[in-house]
């Protein structure tokens, strides 16, 4: 049996980029075959940045 190959991911950004870049790491997963496994969204301090860590896994069989 072999590890399920997986992607993470740290952006640092406004929030509305943020949320575009997730709905664009979502379709890339679907895409992909890869399932939204981790996602967390953190308000950097007092300022408009957001940090955003994102991990996807790879669904079904990782051999192609």
């Amino acid at each position: 049996m072999t590890k399920q190959n997986k992607i993470r991911i740290k952006a640092t950004a406004g929030l509305k980029d943020l949320d575009q870049l997730h709905n664009t790491l979502k379709s890339f997963g679907m895409v992909k075959n890869y399932s939204l496994t981790h996602e967390k969204f953190k308000q950097r301090g007092n300022t408009a940045l957001h940090d955003m860590w994102i991990e996807l896994t790879q669904v079904g069989d990782s051999q192609s």
